[in-house]
């Protein structure tokens, strides 16, 4: 805009002021310099206005140089904290947004950019008529004994089975859903702690209970995380302390020196399912309370997820936080459930 100006000054000094109109001539050659300075000034100021356009109307320019595109009233680029909901789910585009905002993969699995289909995951129907005399939720916890920071010792109620029954009663209670909650022990053997073969255990004593009950369609393995003491998995709803929650999927592939090496003798016939469910309750916790949740988590393995194909595996918190912080926690999961999961609503 400065030389705009000094350019038309130029132009109007050159001609005599107040004597413009009758003194000055369109082709003049003695205004030339002054025609050359305007005309560049004003295709540069066209050039970066279309350049400015397209930067904050079009698209931001990542790395690679291309354009993506975002919408004109979202004109900043992608920030955390930035926590994605149904509605704003087109804005994760690559696969390192997809790690940035969503997930979070274990070094030792294997998985490939196309298997997080977040397009396809949002297009799979995973409601359920929840409501009725039969059971429709399983409620279990592969590692009943996993405590928190201010457990008592011997005390179910505050272990992970404790805040387990705080779930299904809400469930049952304010949602009018019909839930079993299995309260086995699979990380106990012999009156013993021991985990390693407590998801075969479990497999088995699951197993039994969908045979029984054929009815059951969602599947909820119950757990809590492990960190280092000085990390607390905290988030405040409404000036309630609440345990921060994961979900959690098994890819069946370990990532062996950069290669994939399969696990066949782990079979999960349900595993888009698992993660297309994830994906949606993800959203769904973003929309109603953002920040409650972590990064939807991928490790190797099954885990319990092969049981149906609505499995999922919840960590509520971790063993930093208070047994009150977990049960907190429970309120916002099941109507993030309900939100995603219940066909009448």
């Amino acid at each position: 805009m400065f030389f705009l100006v000094s350019g038309i000054w130029y132009l109007v000094s050159r001609c005599g002021g107040s004597r413009v109109e009758k003194k000055f001539k369109l082709f003049d050659k003695k205004h030339w310099l002054a025609y050359f300075f305007i005309v560049i000034i004003v295709a540069a100021l066209i050039t970066s206005s279309r350049i400015a356009y397209h930067y904050y109307g079009e698209g931001t320019v990542p790395d690679s140089g291309e354009i993506t595109a975002f919408d004109f009233l979202d004109q900043m680029p992608l920030e955390a904290p930035f926590y994605p909901t149904l509605e704003s789910i087109w804005r994760i585009e690559t696969f390192e947004d997809k790690l940035k905002y969503l997930y979070s993969i274990d070094p030792t699995a294997y998985v490939l950019p196309e298997q997080l289909d977040i397009h396809g995951f949002l297009r799979k129907d995973l409601t359920s008529d929840l409501r009725g005399g039969e059971p429709k939720i399983l409620i279990f916890h592969t590692h009943s004994r996993e405590t928190f920071i201010d457990s008592r010792k011997g005390e179910e109620e505050d272990t992970i089975v404790g805040v387990g029954n705080l779930l299904a009663d809400i469930l049952n209670t304010v949602y009018n859903i019909p839930v079993i909650h299995d309260t086995s022990r699979y990380d106990v053997v012999n009156g013993r702690e021991r985990r390693d073969g407590s998801y075969e255990r479990m497999a088995l004593g699951v197993s039994e209970i969908l045979r029984k009950h054929p009815s059951i369609e969602i599947t909820i393995d119950l757990h809590r995380d492990g960190v280092p003491d000085h990390i607390r998995l905290v988030h405040d709803i409404n000036g309630v302390s609440t345990a921060r929650m994961m979900l959690f999927n098994g890819i069946t592939c370990l990532n062996v020196n950069e290669r994939p090496r399969p696990m066949p003798d782990l079979p999960n016939p349900h595993l888009y399912e698992n993660l297309a469910l994830s994906l949606q309750l993800q959203l769904a916790a973003n929309e109603f309370f953002p920040g409650l949740m972590r990064r939807i988590y991928i490790k190797p393995y099954r885990y319990s997820l092969h049981l149906k194909p609505k499995s999922i595996l919840v960590e509520v918190g971790a063993n930093t936080n208070t047994v009150a912080e977990a049960r907190n926690a429970m309120w916002p999961l099941a109507q993030i459930l309900v939100s995603v999961l219940d066909g009448n609503e």
